[in-house]
């Protein structure tokens, strides 16, 4: 493969979205950046929470039999599906405020693994290659892939609504708060 399609192929997997995400989000954090910066949303801080623990999940459960690593891949692939899944939820439930996400943040929380699905379908389908056994239509057909998206859709918005509900009762939110 050309070296220009690096990028793309490594951008195929959410993985990286969600791990890039993160960096992102600590980052302007770090800094100490504006809290008006898209990085600084709660709501975004906390739909990063839900992505890299599905990210963790998924390949913990479903996709590490079928990847053995060894060397710096090995350690690259325990940094991004497990220090990382573990390390920033804590991070959130430690150095983030509480009370500052509103039921209207579940919503946003859902564009982007959404638009990762179409993004890796679309991939797929003109590659051939799909980063993901469960969006191979070509193995599964567009219905089967559909109802999987759909189901990994709905495993975001649980998990989200668990967040919100979790940092409304521990900050004291009586009323709804603006999604950040």
């Amino acid at each position: 493969r050309p070296l220009w399609m690096a990028p793309i192929d490594l951008f195929g997997y959410f993985t990286i979205w969600s791990n890039t995400l993160v960096a992102l989000v600590t980052a302007r954090f770090a800094s100490g950046g504006n809290g008006r910066s898209l990085f600084g949303r709660p709501w975004l801080q906390a739909a990063a929470v839900i992505y890299i623990i599905v990210v963790g999940l998924i390949y913990n459960t479903l996709l590490a039999q079928y990847n053995p690593q060894v060397g710096v891949r090995k350690l690259l692939d325990l940094t991004f599906h497990t220090i990382i899944p573990i390390a920033y939820p804590l991070w959130w439930l430690t150095q983030t405020p509480r009370g500052r996400l509103g039921w209207n943040a579940l919503a946003p929380a859902l564009i982007l693994p959404m638009a990762y699905s179409f993004v890796a379908m679309t991939k797929g389908a003109i590659t051939g290659k799909y980063a993901y056994f469960f969006i191979d239509i070509g193995k599964y057909g567009v219905p089967q892939v559909l109802v999987n998206i759909a189901g990994l859709a709905l495993l975001y918005a649980l998990l989200m609504a668990v967040i919100i509900a979790f940092d409304r009762r521990v900050g004291g939110a009586a009323a709804p708060r603006p999604a950040g």
